[in-house]
C-alpha cells in the first residue's frame, strides 16, 4: 500500500513592519500550504483569551520616551497597545473603541489610537480578501476533483479501507470527509472519518476506519447491510497568518464551502 498524499493531523516588534511581513507570511501560508488544514477554526476562542488579556491591564499604564521606536510608538498605553494588536490579529474593528492615544508633549504617539486602529484592521481585511479571491480563482480554474470512492474490508477482515479515486487538480490543501447518510431509526448523518490532505489528484490513499468506531457513533449500524455514503472533498484555504486570523463569517463572505466543496454520494454495502 502506498500513501502518496501527505496527511497532516489536526502558526518589542517594530509596529511599523508588522503588517507588512504578516500579510507577507499570509500569502505565503496559504498559496503554499494551505494552512487550515488545521484540525478546525479557534478564532472564537483565541480572540476570547486576547481580549481578557488586554482587560487585566490596569489603563494608566504607559511607556513614553521611547526614541529607538518609530515615529507614532514612541508614547502609549500599554492596554491601548494590547487591544490595537488584538484588533489587527482578529479582523476586528470593534476592538478598536478600547484604543486611547496618549498625547506627550515629547514623544509622538498616533501610532496607537483608534484612527490607526481602524486603519490597520482595514488594512489587513483587505489583504486577507485578496489573498482568499486570488485562491478562489485558482480553485475555479482547476481544482482537484473527487471522482470515485470505494469502501472494502481491511485486511484484518472487521474493519474498513476507505479508498477514494480523483481528477487531478492544482496541487493545494483539502479535507476529505466520508459520512453515512442513510441512518434510519436515527437522524442526521455518520461520520466514517475527516482527514486532511495535501493533493494533486495522483494520490494513492487508503483511509483505515474501525468498524467499532461506526458502531459508537451508529448503535444501528449492521454488516452485510447497504447504506448511503456520501464523500465530500472540501479545498481548504485556513484560518490567517501569524499576524491575522480569520473567523469563519469572513472566510464564507469571500470564499464559502458550498464554493469550495464537491460531493460524491453512492450505496456501499458494509
Amino acid at each position: 500500500m502506498v500513501l502518496r498524499a501527505v496527511k497532516l493531523d489536526p502558526l518589542l516588534k517594530d509596529p511599523t513592519s508588522m503588517l507588512a511581513s504578516t500579510i507577507a507570511f499570509t500569502v505565503l501560508a496559504v498559496l503554499a500550504y494551505g494552512p487550515a488544514m488545521a484540525a478546525g477554526n479557534n478564532y472564537v476562542e483565541m480572540r476570547l483569551a486576547a481580549v481578557r488579556r488586554c482587560e487585566a491591564i490596569d489603563p494608566s499604564k504607559y511607556q513614553s520616551g521611547l526614541m529607538f521606536n518609530p515615529d507614532g510608538y514612541r508614547s502609549f498605553y500599554l492596554r491601548s497597545a494590547c487591544f490595537q494588536d488584538a484588533a489587527i490579529k482578529f479582523r476586528d474593528e470593534s476592538l478598536c473603541a478600547q484604543v486611547k492615544r496618549r498625547f506627550s508633549l515629547f514623544s509622538s504617539s498616533w501610532g496607537y489610537s483608534s484612527n490607526r486602529c481602524r486603519q490597520l484592521v482595514a488594512e489587513g481585511i483587505a489583504a486577507d480578501r485578496k489573498v482568499l479571491e486570488e485562491t478562489r480563482d485558482i480553485y475555479m480554474k482547476g481544482a482537484v476533483k473527487l471522482r470515485d470512492f470505494r469502501i472494502e474490508r481491511n485486511g484484518n477482515g472487521r474493519d474498513f479501507d476507505i479508498i477514494p479515486f480523483f481528477d487531478r487538480g492544482q496541487p493545494h490543501g483539502y479535507t476529505l470527509r466520508f459520512e453515512i447518510i442513510d441512518t434510519e431509526p436515527t437522524t442526521g448523518s455518520v461520520l466514517l472519518d475527516s482527514s486532511g490532505f495535501y493533493l494533486d489528484g495522483n494520490d494513492n490513499i487508503r483511509i483505515f476506519v474501525r468498524q467499532a468506531d461506526i458502531s459508537k457513533r451508529f448503535p444501528y449500524f449492521e454488516l452485510g447491510r447497504v447504506y448511503r455514503v456520501r464523500g465530500t472533498l472540501t479545498l481548504s484555504v485556513g484560518t490567517g497568518g501569524q499576524g491575522g486570523r480569520w473567523s469563519d463569517a469572513f472566510i464564507n463572505r469571500v470564499f464559502p464551502v458550498a464554493d469550495r466543496s464537491q460531493t460524491v454520494v453512492k450505496e456501499v454495502s458494509f
